[in-house]
């Protein structure tokens, strides 16, 4: 199922992997926020990598947050991570973390994270995956 999304997604990937988070506070969530480096080595004329996140457990009341300065709550937002949840972010660009609420889960969440070249063929999955 993992290797048939990726590949379906159609464009340039490189690093995928399997992530488990143990639930933490807010606090220690947001201490823990930070920038990616994923273009340090990426050549002249190719396309930004910008990483691909596939929620596998469901846990609604888990997100995503990212903000554009790292403590600048007033740019944070939200992505909530239900079961099938599948967002890009531009992690370079944006301080982010994600929050699995120790107040409301025990147990663990489990996503996938890709790393995907942008170009005109992630940018046609974006536009099949839209509503």
């Amino acid at each position: 199922m993992i290797k048939k999304w990726v590949e379906n997604v159609g464009a340039n990937y490189g690093r995928v992997r399997i992530i488990k988070l143990e639930p933490t506070s807010y606090e220690s969530t947001l201490e823990n926020m930070h920038p990616d480096d994923n273009n340090r080595i990426t050549e002249e004329g190719t396309g930004w990598v910008v990483r691909a996140w596939l929620q596998l457990t469901d846990n609604p009341d888990s997100y995503m947050i990212v903000r554009e300065e790292k403590d600048d709550a007033s740019t944070e937002h939200r992505i909530p991570c239900a079961a099938g949840a599948q967002f890009l972010v531009d992690s370079e660009r944006l301080w982010h973390a994600v929050w699995h609420d120790s107040g409301k889960y025990s147990e663990p969440r489990y996503a996938v994270i890709a790393s995907f070249e942008s170009g005109p063929e992630l940018e046609s999955w974006v536009q099949s995956q839209l509503p």
